[in-house]
């Protein structure tokens, strides 16, 4: 009798897996919406490898003519825009020329929250070529470069299944963005039709959920939410999630499909581990789920496996957690003199380094997590260099915290950095630790290197000298900035059904992902910025070097990445290159060193690697 009434009462105490949509989801492209409509009408996953050597592209005989994009935009009931490049209004031979509005936008370039409210502009220009700058020079060259000519803004699935199946059956380059924050430029393409999902936002706490072997807490999100959106959501709710360490991040498209990292790291894993389902968009234009249960071969490739690659997502569920506190302690320490306070001497701030690194496996077995900086006085002139770090221990006390900081100090003590272990800031709240924050910050056209640090190289003595060497030619010889965020994501904290995704193996077994940039790169001539490179790389292999066999975030990392099947996917790659062909056969979804882009190029007029150029099949060229 109890035992029947429990099971009576099973749907009422738990949401079950697709059980419903968000309401955006909820209108979607139908067969009847395509009759009479080849444009739009859905594809097959058993359908040809793509055909022709490129991508159709504007100015091509077979371009659709301004009547179809016309039908296309009825279809989407007006969601299309035509679009120049966002700088376009500060240049006198562009039809919307606007000296006021240029005088705006010359003044919010640079600032994120511009870059990501705008359909088709991303958070670095110089991965579109920078075709059409900012200027006061109204009588400048504009081009479109890199940013796509249309955009879909994206309210319904309707908008986005349209979308996939205009594209792949015009065989016209697809990008997908959301706010653009992304450094290999993904969210760019030229002659492009671009899905902008940036307005997908909705938010669902399910205090009970159950799929598969998972039962417990759980948020349905919008795939456009952002980080600033799902810490107001926590405070609301009384719960924690996974979120971005960026408050401007979208967090379920490209950050959570490329593995995902945050403060929590070494609590709850990474973004991907979260995911109990999607809802996503495919290659042939249908609306569907991937989880535990069905469509298993996505679900995997999703979670970790690369943004704009295997579809579009519409919505996630993830893993919810009770409200948890946080606290946090900064430490500085330099060769500059301050007024009160000598420099320290080369030798004694390296080994005050070495045993920073040294720690940061016992600090992340207490569930910590630490953003850090060694920072040069001057690029190229190095005469001082500092490193600045906060520690992050969630769930923890103010108390606690000090007293798992205490043997650091100590052991920065007996090599001559005297500081005071001082008293952590505490937060009741992970949420609050943000509360009123927002998105702020610059956009900017760096290039980015990045690396997965194996834990086992700051664990052996001989291994980590060698660590050593490289990290520090790096700043000194290099007169770059050596960047990383410490954390265990290992495949334990991933569990169920986080440990079965496709996270570059090398996260799981590594203690910091580590990056450095040169924000001189993307200024100047390209034998500039190819020379910048040049040198730049050469440091990074010495990093590599350092790190045999591991790998990448293909998140944050270099462009340019050598052997890039290897340091973003490991093991993992040729599982995704079966799903990826058995998927998306015509190849709708490239993306710059996404799984099936290896056979694919863009072909940018100057030889760099940017977005600004057709895309064609490697070694083949257009016939126009």
């Amino acid at each position: 009798m109890h035992f029947r009434l429990f099971v009576a009462l099973l749907p009422a105490l738990f949401s079950f897996a697709n059980c419903f949509n968000f309401p955006y989801e909820q209108i979607q492209l139908t067969d009847k919406d395509t009759v009479g409509n080849v444009d739009v009408k859905f594809g097959s996953t058993a359908g040809p490898a793509a055909s022709g050597d490129c991508k159709i592209f504007p100015g091509d005989t077979n371009w659709p003519s301004e009547t179809r994009w016309a039908a296309f935009n009825t279809t989407l009931g007006g969601a299309l825009i035509k679009t120049l490049a966002p700088a376009s209004p500060c240049y006198a031979n562009q039809p919307n020329y606007n000296p006021t509005e240029c005088s705006t936008i010359r003044s919010q370039f640079s600032q994120l929250a511009f870059q990501m409210e705008n359909p088709n502009s991303i958070m670095s220009d110089w991965l579109t070529g920078a075709t059409c700058p900012p200027t006061t020079n109204t009588n400048g060259t504009c081009l479109q470069g890199g940013y796509p000519v249309y955009v879909v803004n994206a309210t319904t699935a309707k908008h986005i299944q349209a979308a996939v199946n205009f594209a792949r059956n015009n065989q016209i380059r697809l990008v997908i963005k959301n706010t653009g924050h992304d450094w290999i430029g993904r969210s760019a393409g030229a002659g492009a039709l671009s899905v902008w999902t940036h307005h997908l936002k909705t938010f669902e706490y399910l205090p009970s959920y159950r799929i598969g072997r998972y039962q417990g807490r759980a948020a349905r999100v919008g795939v456009a939410l952002q980080s600033f959106d799902l810490f107001t959501e926590m405070s609301n709710n009384n719960i924690t999630v996974v979120a971005p360490q960026d408050q401007s991040i979208g967090t379920f498209g490209g950050y959570m499909q490329g593995g995902g990292h945050s403060w929590l790291g070494s609590k709850y894993g990474l973004m991907a581990d979260q995911v109990l389902s999607v809802e996503i968009v495919t290659a042939n234009g249908r609306f569907i789920t991937a989880d535990p249960t069905q469509n298993q071969d996505l679900f995997f490739a999703v979670r970790g496996g690369g943004g704009s690659t295997f579809g579009i997502v519409t919505s996630a569920v993830i893993k919810a957690y009770p409200a948890i506190s946080m606290s946090s302690s900064p430490i500085s320490f330099s060769t500059a003199n301050t007024r009160t306070t000598p420099g320290l001497s080369s030798d004694v701030f390296w080994s005050a380094v070495r045993i920073y690194f040294a720690d940061l496996g016992r600090i992340a077995d207490n569930k910590g997590f630490v953003y850090q900086f060694i920072n040069v006085g001057a690029a190229n002139n190095v005469t001082t260099y500092t490193l600045t770090a906060t520690y992050y221990f969630p769930d923890t006390s103010a108390t606690q915290a000090q007293q798992l900081l205490a043997p650091f100090y100590s052991q920065l003590a007996q090599v001559g950095v005297n500081l005071t272990n001082p008293s952590p800031t505490f937060y009741p709240t992970y949420s609050s630790m943000f509360a009123g924050r927002g998105v702020n910050g610059g956009a900017g056209g760096q290039h980015f290197i990045g690396r997965l640090w194996p834990r086992k190289t700051l664990e052996t003595p001989d291994l980590l000298d060698t660590s050593m060497t490289a990290i520090r030619a790096f700043v000194e010889e290099g007169g770059y900035t050596f960047h990383s965020v410490a954390y265990t994501p290992s495949d334990t904290l991933a569990g169920y059904p986080g440990s079965s995704n496709a996270v570059n193996p090398a996260f799981r077994v590594g203690i910091m992902h580590v990056t450095g940039f040169d924000s001189q790169l993307a200024q100047g001539d390209v034998n500039w910025q190819k020379q910048r490179y040049e040198r730049l790389n050469s440091f990074t292999q010495r990093l590599r070097d350092a790190t045999p066999g591991a790998g990448a975030y293909m998140n944050e990392a270099d462009i340019q990445e050598p052997n890039w099947q290897q340091s973003f996917y490991g093991n993992h790659w040729e599982r995704l290159s079966t799903i990826k062909r058995q998927q998306d056969p015509s190849m709708v979804f490239y993306a710059h060193h996404g799984v099936g882009s290896e056979a694919w190029e863009v072909k940018t007029p100057d030889g760099m690697p940017t977005q600004n150029g057709r895309l064609c099949k490697v070694g083949r060229t257009p016939s126009i």
